[in-house]
């Protein structure tokens, strides 16, 4: 990698990190496909991983007074259950195909959150089908969010329970992941030389987060949570299509 290269990528990151730490989620989305632009996909896969689980395991940390522990661990556990049947999947169609399917569910799945009005109990069968489809979309896709963001939301969590809870769960799904990357030899010098540059700006990505989402009201946060999953959704058909 150039130098500027691993400039555009510390600038990616720190983008990405502002926008996560206002919406909860996000960093992956915002960042692999940006930072892919000038950087070898697979090194900017590894780089936002790794980036992304400082972020997420930071914002479980301060936010840990606000999480919903027990719920929080079975989806864990539900996402490590989901992990074979993604490599299932991933074995029998193509990551486009999966792609396209993904987007065009959770397109469906944020209309029909949009029109819910009875608020999902705290213990419920559909933790598990959410967490076993987000270790599933892991694994075959990277794209394991919007389960996990259309459950918390059905549940009524408060955005702070909403940002504590999900970025615990993302933190450990991507450690596990990290240490597959490790383990697989992905991790490579340019990849450590471009995680060591982003720090910075990934610091500052999350101080201006911070900032900036103490001042949005509980409608005004559910709005950018919702335009984020649409633009997962149409991420993902775009890239499974073309």
């Amino acid at each position: 990698m150039s130098p500027w290269q691993f400039v555009f990528a510390a600038v990616v990151v720190c983008f990405a990190a502002t926008a996560q730490m206002v919406s909860g989620f996000g960093f992956a989305l915002l960042a692999v496909p940006m930072m892919g632009i000038v950087v070898d996909l697979k090194t900017a896969v590894v780089v936002c991983t790794i980036c992304g689980t400082s972020s997420n395991t930071y914002q479980a940390i301060v936010d840990k007074g606000h999480r919903d522990g027990r719920l929080a661990i079975r989806l864990i556990l539900a996402s490590m259950a989901g992990m074979p049947l993604g490599w299932f999947l991933l074995e029998r169609a193509t990551s486009d195909q999966l792609k396209v399917v993904v987007g065009c569910v959770v397109l469906l799945a944020i209309v029909a959150l949009s029109q819910l009005r009875v608020a999902l109990p705290r213990l419920s069968v559909f933790d598990w089908i959410a967490g076993v489809v987000s270790g599933a979309l892991a694994i075959a896709t990277s794209t394991n969010g919007p389960p996990l963001v259309i459950l918390l939301r059905a549940k009524r969590l408060s955005p702070n329970e909403f940002r504590s809870t999900i970025n615990s769960i993302f933190s450990v799904i991507a450690m596990v992941s990290i240490a597959v990357f490790a383990v697989g030899g992905r991790v490579t010098t340019d990849v450590m030389i471009a995680t060591a540059l982003s720090i910075p700006g990934l610091v500052v990505g999350i101080a201006v987060g911070r900032r900036i989402r103490s001042r949005l009201s509980d409608s005004i946060f559910w709005r950018l949570v919702l335009m984020l999953l649409v633009a997962t959704a149409v991420a993902s058909i775009v890239t499974g299509v073309f």
